[in-house]
């Protein structure tokens, strides 16, 4: 079992919201690199109104695929302005492991070799895989269990492997990679007007999250990138709500457990020698299901997967109550002790080793949320990813089950819209670029026949994943297929 140490040395910078007023520059005419003048431009409307801060480029949303998104737009405009909008305070401890496969980690050196690598030396590798049956009876690794994890044999083939990285860790990394002031926490987008690139810029309207009746600030974009989750503000604003992820119908649970050292770990994955475990219920999806996995430093996640059905057996409620603002976790308004026994009340009848594990866990540390996905096959494009100067990536574009792929398509997302900039300028050309581009790799990846397993075109399209550098050289071609690497 191998565990992975922090990367780097000295204290990383605080994630709370920054003081003091953001300096920004106006985009005058061109692409982002074309001649700026002052910090903040005079607003349109009449006189005396409150000026507007301009930039070349505004993310909305400070998960990762917003993080990686400014990350990638300063290193193909070094010049340029870039703000992200983040309407949490800070960056609490959240989220469970994200597994980043061959095609997230290619995506990741695409924008930044160091990054990667420091990412990387943050996660873990999984030696084994443990499934059973609900019954905890063992069965024979399947499609949805992850196979044997030949860690030497992929870095060889494929120059990487798969590598699992707490998400809380990932965001960490990511912030701790842009400059001071870019992100602006406490910061919530009321309204997105897109305009029209080349002619007028999107306007966005934002307040402070928590005083959401309070004063607005109005900003003015070059262009727009929609990194706000699930069920993005950004989209049901400018694209009237159309095309928003649906219900599954299902439950997901989740909590992070932080143990003093490894002894204290669950014996079942002590024994299962470092890898995941899984009880998997009938179908395919399964109807019913449990993951308990390490993530490294001593942590380990729980997940929880069941149809809304076994929640109506146990006589609760199903009806999901969501706000106006939900991003990647989609809660249900269960948190905390409700969560976890609501999670107890669908999964009490599983193996002993489970049950006691979740009956040990902190109500604190448990979540639950809604199972959404999009329709991949309606998808058709720019028509539901560009509108204007705005452009939607990740969960924002394409929201997808929780099979491992949706961080690693966010990642690759910013990775394809860097290159277009970089090749195209902030223009309507390189958004349609990047849709193009995008649409048959989320086919691919994510579409699946019925009774299909997983989705049949996926693991070649992985194999096959191939993105340009982004920044000036020189570059390790670890976003490259080891062939196309070796012959550039």
């Amino acid at each position: 079992m191998h565990q992975s140490r922090h990367a780097g040395s000295g204290s990383p910078r605080a994630l709370v919201p920054s003081r003091g007023a953001a300096k920004s520059q106006c985009l005058v005419a061109g692409g982002v690199a074309a001649r700026r003048r002052s910090s903040v431009c005079a607003a349109t409307s009449a006189p005396g109104a409150a000026a507007t801060e301009h930039y070349d480029f505004v993310v909305v949303g400070g998960g990762p695929a917003g993080l990686l998104a400014a990350k990638a737009l300063l290193t193909v405009a070094p010049t340029a302005s870039v703000k992200v909008l983040e309407a949490a305070r800070g960056f609490p401890p959240q989220g469970a492991g994200v597994l980043i496969e061959l095609n997230g980690w290619r995506a990741l050196h695409a924008v930044d070799d160091a990054l990667a690598d420091k990412l990387r030396s943050r996660g873990y590798l999984f030696d084994s895989t443990r499934v059973f049956n609900e019954k905890g009876e063992p069965m024979a690794a399947g499609p949805l269990s992850g196979g044997g994890w030949k860690h030497e044999e992929s870095i060889k083939q494929h120059g990487h492997t798969s590598v699992m990285v707490q998400w809380g860790d990932i965001r960490t990394t990511l912030f701790e990679s842009l400059p001071e002031g870019v992100v602006s926490f406490n910061s919530r987008v009321k309204d997105v007007t897109p305009g029209e690139p080349g002619k007028r810029p999107a306007v966005l309207e934002v307040a402070q999250a928590d005083v959401p009746d309070g004063a607005v600030r109005t900003l003015s974009a070059g262009m727009v990138v929609a990194a706000d989750g699930y069920f993005s503000r950004t989209k049901r604003q400018v694209w009237g709500g159309a095309g928003l992820p649906e219900s599954q119908e299902k439950r997901i649970w989740r909590a992070v457990v932080t143990v003093r050292d490894s002894a204290e770990a669950p014996e079942l994955l002590r024994s299962a020698g470092g890898g995941p475990c899984l009880w998997l219920g009938p179908g395919m999806p399964p109807v019913r299901s449990a993951t308990v996995y390490p993530v490294g430093h001593n942590r380990f996640v729980w997940t929880c997967i069941a149809s809304n059905s076994y929640l109506e057996k146990a006589g609760e409620p199903t009806a999901l109550k969501l706000g106006e603002d939900q991003g990647i976790h989609q809660a249900s308004g269960a948190t905390g002790f409700k969560a976890k026994s609501r999670c107890l009340a669908v999964f009490g009848d599983y193996p002993p080793a489970l049950v006691e594990l979740l009956r040990r866990t902190d109500p604190d540390a448990v979540t639950e949320h809604g199972y959404f996905a999009t329709d991949v096959a309606a998808l058709s494009g720019a028509a539901d990813w560009v509108r204007g100067n705005v452009v939607l990536v990740g969960d924002a574009a394409h929201t997808a089950p929780p099979d491992g792929q949706g961080l690693n398509m966010a990642l690759e997302d910013v990775a394809v819209l860097g290159d277009c900039v970089r090749r195209l300028g902030a223009t309507s050309q390189a958004l349609e670029a990047y849709a193009a581009e995008r649409l048959p790799r989320v086919r691919d990846v994510w579409l699946r026949p019925d009774g299909a397993p997983t989705p049949p075109n996926r693991p070649a399209a992985i194999r096959a994943t191939s993105l340009a550098p982004l920044g000036p050289g020189p570059h390790s071609g670890k976003s490259r297929p080891l062939q196309q690497a070796a012959a550039a």
